[in-house]
């Protein structure tokens, strides 16, 4: 089974608050759902065991967090809903990650400069190589009216993908500073044979999002694309969306003006922006019903 439909399957489970790919030094990447609130305690356990880490729980106040070791570089972290038991937990985490064995994940990006020094001091025809390298990629950038991105082109990796998944790099910086982490779990994604619509699907993202996305990547010279000459017309986006089937009464005064969004018209994206406010805002109020009285079902949109 590969990465995107583990996520998928994961997405749509019941059991699962939100889940995320950890790296050692417990920086999310690939996250869905996964409260800013554990991550502390994640990072927290990761520091303490990350060598030895194969399967553990975490209990936090928005229920059972589950890591599991997927391989040297990645951990997965899982969040359960409350009333879920923790056998249950640990075996649903367990059979993911069996499930990903054989899997090639990109590598996360780099995050410190001392780990870079520390290789390139061992030989000096890589300092001279690294050198080479930040000469040749002091390039020009492409006009973004002159990229053209739509739903059907393949991504592929371009000359300054390494730099940008360098997190001491400006191109890095540069590129948070934009999109945030979304840009960086673009990227991840491209894997020389992914749409851009696939991979909007995976990250369940807006396919405007990471289509402007790939083209500030394009005109930066991190990604190009390969696109056929024609888009098949009427092609469709799988979106979820949420639908509320409970007694509104029981629904929290704060959350109000979500729940009565989650009628299966809107995905999470459309009610943020008719309400005006952050995505994970909405999500936030979405979580304490998931699985219980508000469930995600998959619905196809029309690409223009």
């Amino acid at each position: 089974m590969d990465l995107e439909r583990v996520l998928t399957k994961l997405r749509y489970d019941e059991s699962v608050s939100g889940y995320s790919l950890i790296t050692n030094k417990g920086e999310p990447f690939l996250s869905f759902s996964l409260p800013e609130e554990v991550i502390p305690q994640i990072r927290g356990t990761l520091e303490v065991h990350s060598k030895s880490l194969r399967l553990m729980n975490i209990m936090t106040g928005q229920g059972t967090v589950v890591l599991a070791r997927i391989d040297n570089n990645w951990v997965l972290a899982v969040l359960f809903n409350p009333d879920q038991s923790l056998g249950m937990c640990l075996q649903k985490s367990k059979a993911v990650v069996e499930s990903l064995e054989g899997v090639d994940i990109t590598p996360p990006p780099s995050i410190t400069k001392s780990e870079q020094s520390q290789t390139e001091t061992e030989s000096s025809v890589s300092v001279e190589s690294h050198s080479e390298i930040e000469t040749d990629l002091d390039i020009d950038d492409i006009p973004m009216e002159e990229i053209d991105v739509r739903h059907g082109c393949v991504v592929h990796k371009s000359d300054r993908y390494d730099e940008a998944m360098s997190m001491e790099s400006k191109l890095n910086e540069e590129m948070r500073f934009k999109f945030s982490n979304a840009a960086i779990d673009t990227i991840l994604m491209v894997d020389e044979t992914r749409t851009v619509q696939k991979i909007s699907e995976t990250l369940s993202k807006r396919l405007e999002q990471i289509i402007d996305i790939v083209k500030w990547c394009v005109s930066k010279h991190i990604l190009t694309v390969e696109c056929p000459s024609q888009q098949e017309p009427g092609a469709r986006e799988i979106v979820e969306v949420p639908i509320f089937d409970g007694e509104f009464k029981k629904v929290k005064k704060e959350h109000k003006e979500v729940i009565e969004l989650c009628t299966g018209d809107l995905t999470v994206q459309e009610i943020a922006d008719h309400l005006k406010i952050p995505y994970f805002q909405v999500l936030q109020s979405i979580i304490p019903y998931k699985g219980k009285t508000v469930k995600f079902v998959r619905k196809d949109k029309v690409v223009n």
